[in-house]
């Protein structure tokens, strides 16, 4: 019984290692690209929008 338990909390220990390690990947990669990637992205969407429009009028 004493192999189950120690197999199953090895398990977790590897997922929560992993989950860890994802999240940390998240945060970097998000203050990399900061707010400059987002704004940056609502301009190109705004500028598109305006040509469509001033194309059909």
């Amino acid at each position: 019984m004493d192999n189950k338990a120690q197999g199953a909390l090895e398990y977790l220990l590897l997922i929560g290692g992993a989950v860890l390690i994802a999240a940390i990947v998240i945060v970097i990669l998000t203050s990399l690209t900061g707010t400059q990637g987002t704004n940056n992205a609502i301009n190109i969407y705004n500028n598109q929008q305006n040509q469509l429009l001033h194309s059909v009028y």
